[in-house]
């Protein structure tokens, strides 16, 4: 059963309680992640908001944050996308269609914003994966994320 929830724009006054329900949630199963404290996450979100593309929003119940959505807007050649870059809820609050009224929401932000899409990376497996399938996204097949770390000792000049 869906609990009574409000959906909101994520502001700087919950940056902190947005900052403890992302290490709580994955702290939980699959992902089991750990953190000293939570301040390099206060530090993620915060500058996320400072970000001029940044699109947020909160999953309240009860006055009480128990989701969050985190992205911005990504130019595109056909048009305006909004980026998910983390998308989390409360283990407790997890399996009662508030994420999927939650995506509604974010949905219909984006119409409002004119933007043309919603694009993310998950892991492959995950109950993640499944929850966006559910929601209507498709996976591209041909696409694959690469990444490379950039310290200063790869760009010393020899």
């Amino acid at each position: 059963m869906l609990p009574p929830a409000n959906f909101i724009t994520l502001t700087s006054e919950m940056v902190e309680e947005c900052a403890k329900l992302y290490c709580e949630t994955y702290s939980s199963a699959p992902w089991f992640e750990q953190w000293p404290s939570h301040h390099p996450i206060i530090e993620f979100i915060t500058h996320h908001l400072g970000n001029n593309y940044f699109m947020g929003y909160v999953i309240q119940v009860e006055k009480r944050i128990v989701g969050a959505c985190l992205g911005f807007k990504k130019p595109w050649n056909q048009g305006v996308e909004y980026y998910i870059d983390e998308l989390f809820i409360h283990p407790d609050f997890q399996g009662k269609g508030l994420g999927s009224a939650f995506m509604q929401y974010i949905e219909q932000q984006c119409v409002t914003c004119n933007l043309n899409a919603i694009i993310l990376n998950t892991e492959k497996g995950f109950p993640s994966e499944s929850y966006y399938r559910r929601n209507g996204f498709t996976v591209h097949e041909g696409l694959i994320i690469l990444s490379k770390w950039v310290t200063t000792d790869n760009h010393k000049t020899k």
